[in-house]
């Protein structure tokens, strides 16, 4: 039980970020668009879902992998959750086959795997000497 407990206090901080991001992704992925279908008619909530799709996961996205590029070492796990979310929202949300939105999905992870390793090199490299 000490290990555990050591451990839990070595890895605090990495755990709740860990923690912050999934819930982050969760609300905005998966349950945004869920208040948004059962909350607004139906021409409405297909401009909100578009909207969405569109604009603010990849928004969101983008975020997440600026967030993971800052400290590639330690975070490189938080990129995966957006999309993973995204499919799961997808499924349990539209109750739709996962092959309709699979573009979106690719979509997302294209911003995030080209966004993390870019904002890590812009970090690395990207300091002047003044």
């Amino acid at each position: 039980m000490e290990r555990i407990i050591a451990f839990i206090k070595a890895h605090r901080r990495d755990m709740i970020i860990a923690a912050s991001t999934l819930a982050a992704s969760l609300v905005v992925i998966l349950l945004v668009p869920a208040l948004i279908i059962g909350n607004v008619s139906s021409a409405a909530g297909m401009m909100a879902c578009l909207t969405l799709f569109f604009m603010v996961d990849p928004a969101f996205c983008l975020a997440a992998a600026i967030f993971a590029g800052w400290d590639i070492r330690r975070r490189w796990y938080t990129t995966l959750f957006p999309p993973l979310v995204f499919l799961l929202s997808t499924r349990v949300v539209f109750a739709a086959e996962a092959s309709g939105f699979l573009v979106y999905f690719i979509i997302y992870s294209a911003v995030i795997l080209t966004a993390t390793p870019f904002t890590f090199l812009v970090r690395k490299y990207g300091k002047t000497d003044e």
